[in-house]
Order: structure tokens, then sequence, then C-alpha cells
């Protein structure tokens, strides 16, 4: 996973956990429910660094570019 996100796998669950606390008292959350936090956190960190298209991505993790798009974009200002 470092590879192609730039972060360890344990890295990547702080991550989560710091942005899951930040987010926990708005009403819905800024990822897609299909993905989850984790893989939405992934996909975003993964786009950023490999500048990997946002079709690609959902092939990958077998969702449509515009969920790869909301995973990114409500993603990236939390990062």
């Amino acid at each position: 996973m470092y590879h192609t996100t730039g972060f360890t796998k344990d890295q990547i669950v702080s991550l989560c956990a710091m942005i899951h606390h930040a987010d926990f008292g708005k009403e819905e959350c800024s990822w897609p429910p299909i993905l989850g936090l984790f893989r939405s956190l992934t996909v975003t960190l993964t786009y950023l660094r490999r500048n990997h298209t946002q079709a690609e991505l959902g092939e990958y993790h077998d969702v449509s570019q515009s969920t790869i798009s909301r995973a990114v974009s409500g993603l990236t200002v939390a990062i």
C-alpha cells in the first residue's frame, strides 16, 4: 500500500481516525458510503500521489468515476 499512497496501512488507519473524529458532528459524511472511509481515503491518496484518472481508480475499486470524484473532493479538504 505504501507504493501507491505514500502511507503505510497503520498511517492510513490513523488518518481515518482523525478524519472520523473531526467529522463526527456532521449530519452526512464527506465520503461515499459505498467505499467507506478507509477505501475513500486510499483512493484519494492514490489519486493525489499517482495522478491516476478517476475512471481508472473507479475500475480498480468497482465503482463509477463519479463516486471516485465524490471521494476525492470530500476528503481532499479533510487531508
